[in-house]
């Protein structure tokens, strides 16, 4: 079997970013599979052996999800969703607790406040403190793991001018991000950035 080479013809500008930034509208039936979430992650609450609405700030959004492995846990399993920094809390990813608690880890999901209410500098700050206060209730070690906006929002967390405490940084011992979104300068080309702050111009 040969692999196909795909070259992209680097020559040709990107007329449209909000398109090529745009996956629900390149996925048959994506809402389909978004309005499945909920309810995925609704019956694995019901059967799991969860803390839920745990505050770790101030802000009405700042809540995390603590789900608890059976026997002591062999370390401390953070999720960060995604959604652009727009959509989405904790309460539709639950049912992602399930491989990590199977390999004995406590699984900590937070949510955070959204953007135009927030600026993503705000955000990875929450997501530090959840973080911290996560890791207050678990020992051992800890695997950081993002989809999207989660997926730069837990690496910013291992970045020199974060500032995440020593005694938590040594502990983390891996960082996973799922189709992190890296490199935010396209975003400012994005039609999303003109009503949500994403960034300043």
């Amino acid at each position: 079997m040969t692999k196909e080479i795909i070259r992209l013809n680097m020559s040709e500008p990107i007329t449209d970013w909000s398109d090529e930034y745009d996956n629900v509208g390149h996925i048959r039936d994506a809402m389909g599979f978004i309005d499945n979430w909920p309810k995925l992650a609704e019956a694995f609450r019901s059967t799991a052996n969860v803390e839920v609405n745990i505050p770790y700030d101030n802000g009405e959004r700042n809540l995390f999800d603590l789900f608890h492995p059976e026997g002591r846990p062999k370390g401390l399993f953070i999720f960060v969703h995604g959604g652009y920094w727009l959509r989405f809390d904790k309460s539709f990813w639950s049912h992602l607790a399930r491989g990590p608690l199977a390999k004995g880890y406590a699984v900590s999901v937070p949510s955070y406040t959204l953007c135009p209410n927030a600026e993503i500098p705000n955000i990875t700050t929450e997501i530090t403190s959840a973080i911290i206060a996560a890791s207050e209730r678990i020992e051992g070690p800890i695997i950081l793991c993002g989809h999207s906006a989660g997926g730069h929002l837990v690496t910013r967390q291992i970045c020199e001018d974060i500032g995440l405490e020593k005694d938590v940084l040594k502990r983390i011992e891996r960082v996973i991000s799922i189709s992190g979104v890296h490199d935010l300068r396209p975003l400012l080309n994005i039609v999303q950035n003109e009503t949500s702050i994403l960034m300043k111009k």
